[in-house]
């Protein structure tokens, strides 16, 4: 079974139960036993990263989800949509126009990663984020269109009828062709490039550089070429529209907003919110999921899309290691996709991390079928926050004070 650690605790002779991932490289492969120099090295370049290591011990208690398909998944997809979109930046950055040339070549990368995706299905949706800033806009493309296929191809049926319902048409031969929303993905901050340098940027924008970010969706569209799609270039527009109807160009509100662009503001939501930036960390997977279905923007995101979302996604990875309010410390089984601040634990260790005598050790069970368990932490992290929160992700409404306030780069993205 695997346990998930920080670096700092890693001690020579435990085994990866996964592989330790940087800019889609494996650096440290699934196995691998590490030494004291592999650790010497890994807190030297990845200080803060979580990784997971194999505990043989507790295989008896439990049946651990095993998500090793989902990383392959991940890292394969990521990584050939990332250099497809180098390639389309490099063009933009150089000053000249986007062909259709340029979009057929990028297309042939598409349609192989929509089909690999189709035929390699997988249970959650996984991101491994580089711990390098070079080309932001690469590895932010790819984790977007990765995350949106994830979503298209597990709402498939809410997206026909949500495409055919917007259509003059009374159906659409296509209406379930994820090739849209696929090449709007890869797009969708091409009108970032020419100010990909406000992502350096430590500190607030000004007036003026908020109105360049603003204005990037439809400097987006007017990059791409006459022949492209029209719904790509719709969703390209849109993909910043909230929900609620305060989100920009057009200030569009509901289900008015394209279905694409509704999984695409999504996507690109938190892939901005978790990574890291030049100048502080990125969100914690547990933290900006939270904050998309239960914090005071939920209402950006169309309550369907953000649902399935963080089902599908999970704020704890396989392994992960709780701590309790009792002191105990409780060790992720299974993901809960219908609860998903709620997975499957086994309490296993006691409040000084020791392994628990056979006699003692509880579960597993699924945390919402105990009223009696509160989470306290994960890692250095507080999350005690999971255990409040609103049942109705689509309930309530925005006070005035909850207004968007833009002030770093990021804001504009997230939430």
């Amino acid at each position: 079974m695997p346990i998930v650690v920080p670096v700092s605790q890693l001690e020579p002779g435990m085994c990866l139960a996964s592989n330790v991932v940087n800019r889609y490289s494996v650096l440290l492969p699934y196995g691998h036993t590490l030494s004291a120099s592999d650790i010497s090295a890994l807190n030297r370049k990845f200080p803060n990263r979580m990784v997971q290591v194999t505990d043989p011990l507790l295989d008896e208690f439990a049946e651990f989800d095993d998500d090793s398909q989902d990383h392959r998944v991940s890292l394969e997809v990521r990584r050939n949509v990332a250099t497809a979109s180098q390639k389309v930046s490099q063009i933009v950055r150089s000053g000249v126009a986007l062909t259709a040339d340029n979009i057929i070549g990028m297309q042939r990368t598409i349609e192989e990663m929509v089909k690999h995706l189709q035929n390699n299905p997988v249970t959650r949706a996984v991101i491994d984020q580089s711990s390098s800033w070079d080309d932001y806009l690469q590895e932010h493309s790819a984790n977007v269109f990765y995350l949106s296929m994830i979503i298209g191809n597990t709402i498939r049926n809410f997206v026909k009828q949500e495409r055919e319902r917007l259509s003059a048409a009374k159906t659409i031969s296509n209406a379930m062709d994820l090739t849209p929303l696929a090449t709007a993905a890869l797009l969708h901050d091409i009108g970032m490039a020419p100010i990909e340098r406000l992502y350096q940027k430590a500190g607030p924008l000004t007036k003026e550089e908020i109105e360049l970010v603003k204005a990037h969706p439809v400097n987006g569209v007017n990059m791409l070429p006459d022949k492209i799609d029209p719904m790509v270039k719709l969703v390209v527009r849109s993909h910043h529209e909230n929900f609620h109807g305060s989100g920009y160009p057009d200030g569009i509100q509901g289900d008015k907003i394209s279905i694409f662009a509704r999984i695409l503001r999504v996507a690109d939501a938190y892939s901005a919110a978790i990574s890291d930036k030049t100048y502080s960390q990125g969100k914690s997977r547990v933290l900006a999921l939270h904050e998309m279905l239960h914090g005071r923007y939920k209402l950006f995101y169309d309550p369907v899309v953000i649902k399935i979302f963080t089902g599908i996604t999970q704020p704890f990875p396989i392994g992960a290691k709780l701590r309790l309010d009792s002191g105990q410390i409780a060790v992720v089984t299974k993901h809960n996709r219908t609860n998903p601040f709620k997975p499957e634990i086994l309490i296993a260790f006691d409040k000084h991390d020791k392994q628990l005598p056979r006699e003692d050790i509880e579960g597993p069970f699924f945390m919402d079928k105990r009223d009696d368990i509160r989470v306290l932490s994960f890692g250095e992290e507080d999350i005690s926050f999971i255990n409040e929160y609103s049942a109705d992700p689509s309930s309530g409404d925005l006070e005035e004070s909850q207004v968007q306030e833009y002030s770093e780069m990021f804001d504009l993205a997230y939430p």
